[in-house]
């Protein structure tokens, strides 16, 4: 009877722990448990909470116990920090873009529970839509600075700065700006509220994007190739 009992839970605990499972792979790519060592991923193979998994070549697809698929590009790591599912209802949802691009169908939900994607510079939280985030795109006109860029390409998606980002910004509203020229009285520097970021935040619409550097927000222009590279050309093929 213990054994029967202790077996339940262990199958209980499995069952717990997986979020989804592979359906494409195409090239190399490992996932690696919380304090594990990394293993080779192929199809049919399981995804797990705490999971970093990273991209080496190539593109991965997998598809969460909710239905919603994700989809992963050449050189990307992502860290599944959170997934609650009750059956095949998801709860909750959160994951880490170290970096590469992510591409998401997110399955809608009754009560509306939370799908975010997160990375250094911006924080997606979306409940039933399409959409693409770059991690660390180059962008234009921001001496070779990286970015993060989210494109819709259905429904809407909330997309908000980093705490990083916010602290970057407060910082560099504090600097006194020195130009060169005729002298002249200005107002001091003041730093942005908790409610004034709150305006600054963005519901995305189909066919919209937006830029978050480090201290810019979505002024900058992302280099025209990242929208049609590899990557949108393989999940042209592959959703």
């Amino acid at each position: 009877m213990r054994w029967l009992t202790g077996l339940a839970v262990l199958l209980a605990g499995s069952a717990w722990a997986e979020v989804g499972k592979v359906t494409v792979v195409d090239g190399q790519a490992t996932r690696a448990p919380k304090d594990g060592a990394a293993v080779a991923l192929a199809v049919g193979g399981e995804i797990e909470l705490g999971d970093t998994l990273v991209v080496k070549s190539g593109n991965l697809k997998f598809e969460l116990t909710d239905g919603s698929v994700v989809a992963l590009g050449t050189g990307s790591k992502l860290q599944i920090s959170e997934a609650e599912f009750e059956g095949q209802e998801r709860k909750g949802f959160s994951a880490f873009l170290g970096a590469g691009s992510l591409w998401t169908k997110v399955k809608k939900t009754l009560t509306g529970a939370k799908f975010e994607v997160t990375t250094e510079r911006a924080v997606a939280g979306v409940r039933g839509t399409i959409f693409r985030i770059d991690a660390d795109t180059l962008v234009k006109a921001a001496k070779g600075r990286k970015a993060s860029v989210i494109r819709v390409v259905e429904g809407v998606v909330n997309v908000k700065p980093s705490a990083s980002v916010i602290k970057a910004s407060h910082a560099a509203a504090l600097k006194p700006v020195v130009k060169p020229g005729k002298r002249v009285e200005v107002a001091g520097p003041t730093e942005i509220t908790a409610d004034e970021w709150e305006k600054k935040f963005v519901d995305l619409q189909a066919n919209q994007q937006v830029i978050i550097g480090v201290d810019l927000w979505d002024q900058a222009e992302a280099a025209a190739a990242a929208k049609n590279d590899a990557f949108s050309k393989w999940l042209d093929k592959n959703q």
